[in-house]
């Protein structure tokens, strides 16, 4: 091995969804796109006098520091047929487990809407799971859409969120509580331009090893238990490791053992004789990747890699994977994906 470069990949952004009726969402937010609710006025003979359609869009973003959440709705008196000429709109949201709705209603009461008019609010959800537990909470709304008149004609149209708000009380001691959408993936983003060695040595693993640990194919799973971390630290780069890492102070400034996948995962902790020991190397620009001299010929099939990084790059990165665990809530065991970006 000698001379292999790096390349980096930048993450998606996401959207909100320009379908009718549909939800979009990312690990922190959700919103819906113009849900339909028609409302038809019919005479006693049975046919159509009119019909009214409202649509309603909303938007949330999630706290990882909090329980609590807005969730701003609007409802519009879009279309409008015939006898119909305005429509009150009430909205009433509720959520399940441990939570609760402590503002359900976007605007008080019925408001009354002309064709074109648009009524909007925010509704409040609080979730409170208890010391080290997790709640998996569905939001629910019952729109109800009437017609004013001697004879009121009224509709209700009830639905839920398709996916679940994950909320945790599991870090900072089991105080800390947090909130995202855990059927979207956690991604750990660690730019070169910040983690330097640290980042080139975890890409170079994803994409040269056999295993591609961190990729979309085969993401690495959270390990929260700190004295297995550090046992797990110890067997790949410390005194478990039945072949020593041989620092190269004359290559690497600060020369340190960085390991991947990461102690604090459960693909971490294999014996480091068995990894891949690299030499990353920044010139003009471009990472290269050295063979360790004092290490066995790369094969790319090890499970493993010991880069050879300094310290406070590998210390910077080590911190970073800490402090995204909280400020993704990536509870033990789930699955996250590790992406290197320039």
């Amino acid at each position: 091995m000698h001379g292999s470069q790096l390349a980096s990949v930048q993450p998606a952004a996401v959207t909100c969804s320009t379908t009718p009726a549909s939800y979009s969402y990312d690990r922190h937010s959700y919103c819906l796109n113009s849900f339909k609710a028609t409302l038809t006025n019919w005479s006693e003979e049975g046919e159509i006098l009119g019909t009214g359609v409202v649509l309603v869009s909303a938007n949330a973003t999630l706290s990882a520091s909090s329980g609590q959440w807005q969730e701003s709705q609007t409802a519009t008196f879009s279309e409008a047929t015939g006898t119909v000429k305005e429509l009150g709109v009430t909205l009433t949201a509720s959520c399940t487990a441990a939570c609760t709705a402590t503002v359900p209603n976007p605007w008080a009461g019925s408001r009354l809407l002309t064709l074109g008019q648009s009524a909007t609010g925010n509704v409040t959800f609080l979730s409170t799971p208890g010391a080290g537990l997790v709640s998996d909470i569905t939001t629910k709304y019952d729109l109800r859409v009437d017609q004013p008149g001697t004879t009121p004609i009224n509709i209700d149209a009830i639905w839920s969120n398709p996916r679940q708000v994950r909320c945790d009380t599991m870090f900072a001691g089991n105080t800390s509580t947090g909130c995202v959408i855990s059927s979207v993936r956690a991604q750990l983003i660690l730019p070169l331009s910040s983690y330097g060695a640290a980042a080139a040595t975890y890409g170079w693993a994803e994409a040269n090893l056999i295993d591609h640990w961190g990729s979309t194919a085969n993401p690495i799973q959270r390990l929260a238990d700190e004295p297995t971390q550090t046992a797990n630290r110890r067997n790949t780069c410390g005194a478990g490791a039945t072949r020593p890492f041989v620092t190269l102070p004359a290559n690497v400034p600060d020369d340190s053992c960085d390991e991947y996948p990461f102690a604090a995962s459960y693909q971490g902790g294999t014996n480091g004789a068995a990894c891949a020991d690299v030499v990353p190397l920044l010139q003009n620009g471009v990472w290269q990747f050295y063979q360790d001299p004092n290490a066995p010929a790369v094969t790319h099939n090890e499970p493993c890699v010991r880069g050879h990084v300094p310290l406070t790059q590998n210390s910077a990165a080590g911190g970073k994977v800490g402090s995204n665990s909280q400020t993704e809530r990536i509870i033990d065991l789930e699955k996250y994906e590790v992406v290197i970006t320039s």
